[in-house]
């Protein structure tokens, strides 16, 4: 059976979701919070599998409560519940350790669905949600582009766009055959980049490059 803890403050949602798990076969609910404290206090006598918590709640929030939880109880798997997709408390929340985030609108089966792949340590995540934190890693991906042309901008170093999603590519110790895949190139205009990067740099092999270049984004690498 997966021991199912829920932590919400509305009583009205929390009673249907409770309705709702104990009428599957495989899980139970082993016990009902309303808030982060009361929810830690519960975990230290039931031990749940997996713990179904609202982000937003009196006294101790849901983000709060995952850090605590994680520290202490390593194993149980935190699905955190709302109902907006909000990027900094998704962000916050993996960053927590949770492993899911679901909107409360999400409908009852795929709501069990989500309880399961959380037991079988499948991290799970509505629509909205997996939408925000993909365009959050684009977003990242384009900031270390950025970064790189400006520190070589710095150092007069000027790279067309096209050389620096190779370069980028490069830094990644990704083969000319797998950058070309990546970016529907042949692999023979490939080399003919890399080897014009090479000349830009002032650098003769490979791992040179990738190491100057790492240096310039990563100062402590």
């Amino acid at each position: 059976m997966i021991k199912v803890l829920l932590v919400e403050d509305q009583r009205l949602f929390s009673e249907g979701v409770k309705a709702l798990i104990e009428r599957m076969d495989d899980m139970e609910v082993v016990g009902m919070a309303s808030n982060g404290k009361e929810a830690v206090t519960l975990m230290n006598q039931v031990e749940a599998d997996v713990i179904l918590m609202d982000i937003h709640m009196p006294h101790v929030d849901g983000i709060v409560t995952t850090t605590h939880l994680k520290d202490n109880y390593p194993n149980v798997k935190c699905v955190l519940l709302t109902t907006f997709a909000e990027e900094d408390l998704i962000v916050a929340g993996f960053i927590a350790g949770a492993d899911g985030f679901l909107l409360k609108s999400l409908d009852a089966e795929h709501l069990i669905s989500a309880v399961r792949d959380a037991y079988h340590d499948q991290v799970v995540i509505s629509g909205k949600a997996a939408k925000i934190l993909a365009s959050k890693i684009q977003g990242f991906q384009y900031n270390k582009k950025e970064q790189l042309a400006r520190e070589l901008k710095n150092r007069n170093i000027r790279l067309s766009d096209r050389e620096i999603d190779i370069v980028s590519l490069v830094m990644k110790e990704a083969t000319n055959r797998e950058i070309a895949q990546r970016l529907f190139l042949s692999e023979g205009t490939i080399k003919n980049y890399i080897s014009i990067i090479y000349t830009k740099i002032n650098l003769n092999t490979r791992k040179d490059v990738i190491e100057y270049l790492n240096g310039l984004v990563h100062p402590d690498y």
